[in-house]
């Protein structure tokens, strides 16, 4: 007696429709969740990587204070500090 079944419908752990499991949606959300974590990677990369920048407007001010306390103890001259002062101006 033939009969025409595909045992691989109804066979526990068989093939159902093209889907390995047996549920459709599971490539799709397995995606996603492989998208959500490439992309919380990127973002954890990026934001440590800006904490490793150095504080240049802190150095830029750091650098101005001691050329105005170098000024006031007579260190340098108001030509020398206006041309340090321009320099420091100029690289930050």
């Amino acid at each position: 007696m033939y009969h025409n079944w595909n045992y691989n419908n109804w066979i526990p752990g068989g093939f159902r429709e093209g889907y390995a499991t047996g549920f459709p949606w599971g490539g799709i959300v397995m995606g996603i969740f492989m998208v959500a974590i490439i992309a919380l990677v990127i973002v954890l990369i990026v934001r440590l990587g800006k904490n490793r920048k150095p504080d240049l407007i802190g150095q830029k001010e750091r650098g101005i204070d001691i050329l105005i306390e170098r000024y006031a103890r007579g260190e340098i001259d108001a030509e020398t500090f206006r041309s340090m002062k321009a320099e420091i101006d100029a690289k930050m």
